[in-house]
């Protein structure tokens, strides 16, 4: 008896959903995501909404972000 294996990737988690909704819903406008333990960390998220590399931020090139100290902000720009 053999068994046939597929890779199926898990489910994204979509910590950020409502927000990018909401940011999809008024674009343009800025919002706070969240701050950051350290900048590293919060120059690292913001690359990865700007990138769609988080879930709730894609496609990549639709979001744009910057910090602020450990501050995250984003906007919905439509990729535009």
């Amino acid at each position: 008896m053999s068994a046939n294996y597929e890779y199926r990737p898990g489910p994204a988690r979509n910590k950020y959903g409502a927000l990018a909704k909401h940011l999809q819903e008024n674009p343009g406008v800025w919002a706070l995501v969240r701050t950051a333990e350290t900048e590293p960390g919060a120059w690292a998220a913001a690359h990865q909404i700007k990138t769609g590399r988080r879930a709730a931020f894609r496609p990549a090139g639709h979001y744009d972000a910057y910090t602020q100290g450990r501050d995250i902000m984003a906007r919905y720009t439509g990729g535009n």
